[in-house]
């Protein structure tokens, strides 16, 4: 497994934890949370990093991570990452992860709208406990973990999903923007921070007018809101049709690369890549390869739109050419064939091809070197 030259400065301790199952909305997952909001804040304030501490770690590594040609780089190395989609917005802490040796946490962010970007944790308007940006990212990184932060959701209401909605025609776009505009600038020193602009866009089925220009357009607007702030860290910018389709990268990606650094483009591999034959999946990866297009898979599970898929395929694919991944979900869960662990924290193998067992296989290989 690569080595990452993450810096660390701070280690937080926990204390007064429990493990428990939490339920938002749809998403059930274990993490670690507080018996009370008031020794959130006492714990925190005993072990959380300040602001100026975590410009400290980071003020000389602008070149910690950053794309060049289609892979992505820690330092001069060229490497594989493989991780997985996490909840620890709700329960900061992720030494879990690293029994499986996860090298990168894709967290799932809920309600854009509330969360803090530093501080104690808050109670949303939901009444959800949320902690802030910086605690997750302090923690993966006490864990030497690299941290995607990616809006899912505007308020935690299900109806504000970020999925499948063209970004420009929903009610929170300007106010959005603002968001994405504080965390670049709040995550600028911090180059093992990556922000995705926004999860998914667009219809499945194009049903609602998506062209690639409209796709180019939305998404060079919001690259450029993180580059003003002086932000020159990863930035992961989804494909069409809810994150699946590919094809307007290999349109409109070189276009969309000049004069830009370290872009990085997220699929998600669900039916459009794993109901597909073997050869067809290597030709489709191969012409990104060609056209010089820098790819991480930031979601693959079994089960989409009602249909449960062998994931094995793919991913051994997808390993042997050295492609970064990341699984859907960390979550420990009996009943979500899509969750890598069951509630005793063992993986989850049941009625989904064995996926819990086949990632953890997967994210314990040694990492392809370049």
């Amino acid at each position: 497994m690569t080595k990452l030259a993450v810096g660390l400065n701070c280690r937080q301790k926990q204390s007064s934890e429990l493990l428990s199952l939490i339920k938002v909305d749809n998403y059930i997952f274990k993490g670690h949370i507080k018996l009370h909001y008031l020794v959130i804040a006492f714990v925190f304030s005993l072990f959380a990093c300040t602001k100026n501490q975590q410009t400290s770690i980071t003020q000389n590594s602008a070149d910690e991570f950053k794309i060049i040609g289609n892979k992505i780089y820690n330092y001069k190395n060229a490497i594989q990452l493989i991780g997985s989609n996490a909840f620890h917005v709700f329960g900061a802490g992720g030494s879990d992860l690293n029994s499986w040796k996860l090298d990168i946490a894709r967290e799932f962010i809920g309600n854009v709208k509330e969360v803090p970007l530093s501080g104690f944790p808050i109670q949303d308007s939901n009444g959800s406990y949320l902690h802030s940006l910086q605690a997750i990212v302090d923690s993966n990184r006490s864990n030497k973990r690299i941290t995607i932060l990616c809006p899912f959701r505007w308020n935690g209401i299900e109806t504000t999903d970020f999925t499948g909605k063209m970004p420009t025609q929903t009610y929170w776009w300007n106010d959005f923007k603002i968001k994405l505009q504080q965390w670049g600038t709040h995550f600028k020193n911090q180059p093992d921070v990556w922000i995705e602009v926004w999860n998914e866009p667009y219809r499945y089925d194009r049903a609602d007018g998506y062209t690639d220009d409209i796709w180019f357009n939305d998404m060079n607007e919001l690259v450029k809101i993180v580059r003003n702030t002086g932000n020159k860290n990863i930035i992961m910018v989804p494909c069409a049709e809810q994150g699946q389709d590919e094809s307007v990268l290999n349109n409109k990606g070189s276009l969309f690369l000049k004069d830009k650094i370290n872009i990085l483009f997220d699929i998600h591999a669900y039916e459009k890549w794993l109901l597909v034959s073997n050869s067809d999946i290597s030709n489709r990866l191969q012409q990104l390869k060609q056209n010089n297009i820098p790819i991480i898979f930031g979601e693959i599970a079994p089960l989409n739109a009602g249909i449960l898929m062998n994931t094995k395929p793919f991913l051994d694919i997808a390993y042997t050419n050295g492609l970064s991944i990341c699984a859907w979900v960390w979550k420990y869960d009996n009943n979500d064939v899509n969750a890598l662990l069951n509630a005793p924290g063992l993986p989850n193998d049941v009625n989904n091809f064995y996926w819990g067992t086949t990632f953890k296989k997967l994210s314990s290989q040694t990492r392809i070197e370049f």
